[in-house]
């Protein structure tokens, strides 16, 4: 049997509080799964606002607690242990709202990157970092369409994001990212597209690199700034007040 301990709880979420109660730790509710069960699966809420659920599942062939961390549309930390103990102390540190680095430093089988950091740091941080790795030689292989982008102001301070070799832009630096930035789509041989929201997709006209950049920011309203922490939805609320 691969979890004794749960199967002795009953559940993953009561082994879990009970481990934590054993070793003077705190996390708070559990929460389970929509559908009601507590046996494979146990979430931790922070007292942070700008964190989110702590989640945790369970490997099915091994024995594996699966951690995976959000904090405003953003995949903050994963990792895996097999000690139940580890995760308690885990789910406690995030309970209380510690900081990333404070985080790893309880639980190092918790891994936190650069980009999280930079998240943490302010959506600022991020979305300089996002474009830092995109600009990297060899990380992106149409480094002309990224650094035509990077050059415009205004374009520099979104959030940058690919898809099928398209470049996006969000509003927002977490997931769902804002969809109401026009998009660039390659057509091969230095050519590129340019998606408006709302209207139909067509491959003329057509642009280079500069002036495709050009024609995201002619469609964008004097109004739109820096992106902002948070999801799409945060970012409705705060345009609606």
């Amino acid at each position: 049997m691969l979890y004794p301990d749960l199967a002795a709880a009953g559940s993953l979420a009561v082994a879990l509080a009970q481990c934590a109660a054993d070793n003077g730790l705190n996390v708070g509710e559990i929460r389970t799964s929509r559908d009601g069960s507590s046996l494979t699966y146990a979430g931790v809420q922070s007292r942070n606002p700008r964190l989110d659920g702590f989640s945790v599942n369970l490997g099915s062939k091994q024995r594996v607690f699966l951690v995976a961390a959000w904090g405003q549309g953003v995949n903050l930390t994963n990792g895996s242990t097999r000690e139940l103990t580890d995760l308690a102390v885990a789910a406690a540190a995030w309970r209380e709202g510690v900081s990333l680095a404070e985080l790893q430093s309880a639980a190092p089988f918790l891994e936190v990157g650069a980009l999280a950091l930079a998240h943490e740091r302010g959506p600022e941080h991020a979305v300089a970092e996002k474009w830092c790795r995109y600009l990297e030689p060899d990380r992106y292989e149409d480094l002309e369409l990224i650094r035509a982008a990077y050059d415009e102001p205004r374009l520099r301070a979104l959030f940058p994001f690919t898809s099928h070799g398209s470049l996006l832009f969000s509003r927002c630096t977490g997931w769902p990212f804002s969809r109401d930035v026009s998009a660039i789509y390659p057509l091969g041989g230095g050519r590129y597209a340019v998606r408006h929201r709302g209207e139909d997709f067509s491959v003329e006209p057509s642009y280079t690199a500069k002036e495709a950049a050009a024609a995201v920011v002619a469609r964008m309203p004097a109004s739109w700034g820096q992106a902002i922490a948070g999801t799409e939805h945060d970012l409705r609320d705060r345009e609606s007040r």
